[in-house]
């Protein structure tokens, strides 16, 4: 008896293993988890910035808001040496994955890079990035890179903030594919 049951737990492990995949939030944590080369090697393909150095890196990242304000935990939070900020969301369902929730993100990366006394100029370039299981825009490319525009000069507003959508399911012959 023990040990058909012992044999059956077995099989349910395996079941939940053969289901996990790096789109799952607590694999995704263990994977970045103390692993900045692999964090510094995933934001240098999103990004495009080969020369992207990551300083300091935390998964599940609370940024605590005043009483009555929502607050948030990060997947993955970290720095580069130019001092920009990046956010990793890591969805598989697209439920929680549009434009509300990563202007929310965005504004709150923004409170916490502020300090009271500081100039506006000194807020520091923040990457929000949602990595989603399906292809969330649905138009079939591997970036859907965010900007604010001066729509009357039809300009980057060039606010610093940028929200990319990295669409999970591109497969391509680029590294991201």
């Amino acid at each position: 008896m023990a040990l058909t049951l012992a044999g059956q737990k077995h099989q349910e492990d395996l079941e939940r293993l053969r289901r996990l995949c790096p789109m799952d939030d607590d694999f995704m944590r263990c994977l970045f988890k103390d692993n900045i080369p692999l964090v510094q090697m995933v934001l240098r393909i999103l990004t495009g910035k080969p020369d992207l150095i990551i300083t300091e890196f935390q998964t599940q990242k609370d940024m605590k808001r005043l009483a009555g304000a929502r607050s948030i935990c990060l997947d993955a939070y970290g720095t580069d040496s130019a001092g920009k900020k990046y956010d990793l969301e890591i969805q598989r369902e697209d439920k929680g994955t549009g434009p509300h929730r990563a202007r929310y993100h965005s504004s709150v990366m923004d409170i916490e890079n502020l300090e009271a006394g500081q100039e506006f100029e000194e807020l520091p370039d923040t990457y929000t990035i949602f990595i989603t299981e399906k292809d969330f825009y649905g138009a079939g490319e591997a970036i859907y890179p965010t900007e604010q525009m001066n729509l009357a000069a039809e300009t980057p507003f060039e606010d610093g903030a940028h929200i990319l959508y990295v669409n999970g399911e591109y497969r391509g012959d680029s590294e991201l594919g």
